[in-house]
């Protein structure tokens, strides 16, 4: 029996979708503590959750607090989903970049960055808190920029922290789905960094496929494959992994692009929040579904659950490096397939970076260290270094003026 699960940013209207996983995946959970802001959407959102475990069946209770401390305390694991600035700061993350000749993402490049130094503070002190109260607990973190978080609190605390992204397990069953077998029965040899991720090799029955995988998706264009990236580096990427490699085209769409994801997500959230404020709602409404959000269903409840049990598994998590890719930082975060069980995470050791990817890595690994230690002191020179060698920023004079305006946006106290 899981005695407590707490969820840091639990008022998110995508809270439900974790409640709904629990009980079909049958969770051996006895409290979900949701943490939040004061406000109204809060114990909104906790007593929708109530409803949907009171119409299941589902013995759990739900708890709803805004004091930190209180809801961490005697938890096994504690989900951390915060987003500071909400889905405003998202939109910012968007929208501004393009304003500067940049991609506008939430995780990577100049967005990224502008997130990080919004969130890496308030990570710092939720951190401290379970340190505090509960330093046995196992961090799982949602967050984004997923990488640059996971670094921050493997480095500065002593938590057992671990990031999970569906995007990796998304392509698995892709891959899975091509060659016709079941994902399980397919072995992958991934290699990345969060949102930077890529296939090398795809195993069955302890036969390398890939030559077979390659062959099919050049003959058939299946959607979601970058089929000019695979044709060129004969390795399946990520579909993040355009932000990178398709940024003109994508900063063109950016530029004449009249609804950002952020703004569509903003406006679903507004009404959703007014779909569960109506006492008589005991199922999920359509509008929650419309998102897609898989990542409680296919994601964060079968790691708990690998957590859980006496025998292995395998999932595809970013983790502190260690020494699984050779030729970067040991305390930098990878996304690598690793071992999981009630004993432990083990990230599997996959050599060193592909020689076309070892450059990019490197220069993101040093702009995230330079990140971290921006927020961590203050720092304007780590923050203006961080962005000028940040490979989705073309030049010193970009960085320079896009730091100015994420200081006025953010706030920020830099000197």
């Amino acid at each position: 029996m899981i005695e407590r699960i707490a969820i840091l940013g639990g008022s998110s209207v995508y809270t439900p979708e974790f409640v709904l996983s629990a009980v079909s995946h049958n969770l051996n959970v006895k409290e979900i503590v949701l943490v939040g802001r004061e406000g109204a959407k809060l114990p909104i959102v906790a007593a929708f959750c109530q409803r949907l475990l009171d119409k299941s069946g589902f013995p759990a209770k739900v708890i709803s607090t805004t004091d930190v401390a209180e809801g961490v305390s005697g938890a096994k694991y504690v989900l951390n989903g915060i987003r500071v600035g909400g889905m405003k700061g998202r939109i910012r993350d968007e929208k501004v970049p393009p304003k500067f000749g940049m991609v506008g993402d939430e995780s990577l490049g100049a967005g990224g960055f502008a997130n990080a130094m919004r969130t890496l503070p308030v990570v710092f002190e939720f951190a401290e808190t379970i340190e505090r109260v509960n330093p046995d607990a196992t961090v799982i973190n949602l967050t984004n920029p997923m990488g640059i978080i996971v670094e921050a609190l493997t480095r500065y605390s002593n938590l057992d922290v671990i990031g999970v992204c569906d995007l990796p397990g998304k392509y698995v069953k892709k891959v899975a789905d091509v060659l016709h077998c079941a994902s399980a029965d397919v072995w992958v040899d991934y290699i990345g960094l969060n949102h930077l991720g890529w296939i090398q090799d795809v195993k069955v029955d302890d036969r390398s496929c890939m030559g077979y995988l390659l062959e099919k998706l050049e003959r058939h264009k299946d959607d979601g494959f970058n089929h000019e990236l695979i044709e060129l580096f004969r390795m399946v990427p990520t579909r993040t992994v355009s932000l990178y490699f398709s940024r003109d085209s994508i900063l063109k769409k950016q530029e004449t692009c009249a609804r950002f994801r952020g703004e569509e997500l903003h406006e679903a959230e507004r009404q959703i929040l007014d779909l569960y404020r109506d006492e008589h709602l005991r199922e999920l409404p359509e509008l929650t579904r419309e998102r897609n959000a898989i990542w409680y269903e296919e994601t964060i409840i079968p790691l708990i659950q690998a957590l859980e049990s006496k025998t292995d598994s395998e999932l595809i998590l970013c983790l502190r490096n260690g020494g699984s890719i050779r030729d970067l930082p040991e305390d930098g975060s990878v996304e690598v397939p690793a071992r999981v069980s009630r004993r432990g995470v083990k990230p599997r050791a996959v050599g060193s970076s592909p020689r076309f990817l070892r450059g990019l890595f490197a220069s993101v690994k040093e702009s995230d260290r330079l990140t971290i230690e921006a927020a961590r002191h203050k720092s304007y020179d780590c923050a203006l270094q961080a962005l000028t060698i940040n490979p989705f920023v073309p030049s010193y004079e970009s960085a320079k003026k896009f730091l100015k305006r994420v200081i006025k946006d953010e706030s920020l106290e830099l000197h």
